[in-house]
């Protein structure tokens, strides 16, 4: 393959992301569906809804997060999305810093299904979401770039473990192309360094991931009291 045709076949690879990516539909899957990749246009949510949310309503969930060692700026875009929508679907949250907080004072180990069960009692918050930051991806090619982040949510009843919720979700956003001659250079650069330099980028991008994953999970206030038999409200 000669050098021309190299540079014309990334190109129209360059080109297909772009465009393809502007006219992409979000789809919604259930962890149980074939694990067939998602076409190039889709952007697909995996998700699973257990019979225990209807029944029991949370009224309250604690957020976790890991890994620990996540960027801070990472870390604190994805949890203030979580948090923000999250608080859209149930009557009250505990974000990070408040679930840290309140574990430090009660000297318990989340990590442990006895001091979990503790925690849960004296916060009255009977449901924990643990949020997983699984991939990063920040590119740069001088005349493209792409940015995304992959997570999992996963809500769960403190006091016997019972998993009520999860979903799974990979947002992203590119810019910029192969210029086709000298005049097209100037804007694929430019295009390109806008989305690198971006400093809210990943704020927005988690807050689009997160968007779609809250789509899966029904909203409970105003249900009833937390606990009692309802039906939940179906998500828009």
């Amino acid at each position: 393959m000669t050098m021309q045709t190299l540079i014309r076949t990334l190109a129209l690879c360059l080109c297909a992301t772009v465009l393809l990516g502007a006219c992409a539909e979000t789809t919604y899957r259930s962890f149980d569906a074939s694990d067939d990749p998602a076409p190039l246009v889709e952007r697909r949510v995996q998700f699973h809804l257990s019979r225990a949310y209807y029944r029991t309503a949370p009224g309250c969930a604690a957020l976790q997060f890991s890994p620990a060692d996540a960027a801070p700026k990472i870390r604190r875009a994805v949890t203030d999305a979580v948090e923000r929508h999250l608080s859209t679907r149930l009557p009250r949250v505990m974000g990070t810093g408040a679930t840290r907080r309140a574990a430090a004072r009660l000297a318990v180990d989340l990590s442990h299904a006895g001091d979990l069960r503790v925690f849960a009692r004296q916060t009255r918050c009977e449901a924990m979401v643990r949020i997983r930051l699984h991939n990063v991806s920040d590119d740069y090619f001088v005349v493209w770039s792409r940015r995304g982040v992959a997570i999992s949510l996963e809500m769960a009843r403190s006091r016997d473990g019972r998993l009520l919720w999860k979903a799974r979700h990979r947002a992203g956003r590119a810019d910029g192309g192969m210029p086709f001659d000298v005049l097209s250079l100037p804007f694929s650069l430019a295009r390109a360094a806008r989305l690198k330099g971006d400093k809210e980028a990943f704020e927005s991008i988690a807050d689009d991931a997160v968007r779609r994953m809250m789509r899966t999970l029904p909203d409970l206030r105003g249900v009833g009291r937390p606990g009692d038999e309802f039906r939940a409200r179906a998500a828009p």
